[in-house]
């Protein structure tokens, strides 16, 4: 029943919360003052179903005469969903001295329950259900070398553990032994890096102009702690093009690509931090991944805006090792969504959107800021 009447209940919550602002939007914004942002969250996607959680969002600047730095951002996230995964996560994105030093910070624990079915022309569906519990922490800090070009160090400790007691018995039992057999297992990944970056984007929380991309080589050495030796590169690109006042065209193109040792907690996840929407995050695991997406954007009503995004991607390597069930070679994704502007001073939004995939996958996802 609460999936059916959640798009009602998120729009009833969107319409409590614009009831609830003072503000009129007007064409300025504030990047200097202090803003504290508590947001309820009632949030459904194809892996947790549907949560309860909140989120605490704090803005503010190291220095008030900078004109340059972005503000910063401290944040608390919390949330626990219908099928008993939850997340809380503690994150921080920094940004000081004219913008010169930027620095990342996210921790915390999250449980995400699975159940996937994979289907197979050639033979019987597989269907496994099992839980993933990570605990991870990542640090990064990147300097301003010239221009808009930054160069950063960064370090990747995650701790995957797998539990099987989220079915039936007979299910339990049977993912047990094809993660046995597959030799998928609990894994400590720690890795060390780099990020070489360009951003000329003219707001990073929300942009509508600009270019920005990143590339992460990270190494996963035994001798940092790691249980496997490998290497893996992610890479991001994001670019946006006004097309009138109120209306911008964004583009993304992210993965990324491993090699050696990789284990099944260091594949890249198809649908992982929104790309693409559709698609249940770690249904498609593989250790490559490219995802193409673009999105329109279009103010309708003061704080009030509207999207439509379309994109494609595929997520392969995996036949060394005899995983193939999670590889997808083409997965396109469409959607549409709702915007809200919860803080008129910083242009943070609330979204909601749906999207639909190929064999039967969709989405329903409420969340903070923009999915790029």
């Amino acid at each position: 029943m609460l999936k059916q009447i959640f798009p009602l209940i998120i729009l009833g919550l969107l319409f409590f919360i614009s009831n609830a602002q003072e503000k009129e939007v007007d064409s300025t914004f504030d990047e200097s003052s202090k803003t504290f942002l508590p947001i309820p969250i009632i949030m459904n996607n194809p892996t947790m179903k549907t949560g309860l959680g909140g989120a605490g969002l704090y803005f503010f600047k190291f220095d008030k005469e900078d004109k340059i730095s972005p503000p910063s951002m401290a944040s608390l996230f919390g949330l626990y969903t219908t099928n008993s995964s939850y997340v809380l996560i503690a994150s921080a994105r920094l940004y000081w001295n004219e913008d010169k030093n930027r620095a990342t910070f996210i921790t915390g624990p999250i449980r995400i329950n699975h159940d996937f079915v994979y289907e197979n022309d050639d033979s019987e569906d597989l269907h496994l259900v099992y839980s993933e519990l990570r605990n991870y922490i990542t640090a990064e800090y990147s300097r301003k070398i010239f221009g808009d070009f930054y160069l950063g160090v960064l370090y990747l400790g995650t701790k995957t553990k797998y539990k099987f007691d989220q079915g039936t018995e007979e299910e339990n039992d049977f993912t047990e032994e094809f993660f046995k057999q597959k030799d998928i297992t609990d894994n400590f990944i720690s890795s060390i890096g780099l990020n070489f970056s360009f951003d000329n984007r003219d707001y990073v929380y929300n942009p509508t102009r600009g270019l920005m991309f990143s590339i992460r080589p990270k190494l996963n050495r035994e001798w940092l702690g790691s249980d496997n030796d490998y290497i893996d590169t992610d890479f991001t690109a994001t670019y946006f093009i006004p097309l009138a006042v109120g209306q911008v065209l964004g583009f993304s193109l992210a993965g990324g690509i491993a090699t050696g040792d990789v284990p099944f907690d260091g594949y890249q996840g198809y649908g992982a931090r929104n790309n693409l929407r559709g698609y249940p995050v770690g249904k498609y695991r593989g250790r490559n991944m490219a995802a193409l997406q673009a999105e329109y954007r279009r103010n309708i009503y003061k704080r009030w805006g509207a999207v439509a995004f379309a994109g494609t991607g595929s997520i392969w390597g995996n036949e060394d090792n005899g995983e193939e069930a999670f590889e997808r070679t083409w997965l396109p994704s469409v959607g549409v969504g709702a915007r809200y502007m919860i803080s008129l001073e910083k242009r943070i939004n609330l979204r909601l959107d749906y999207a639909v995939g190929v064999d039967g996958n969709q989405g329903v996802y409420f969340g903070i800021m923009e999915a790029f």
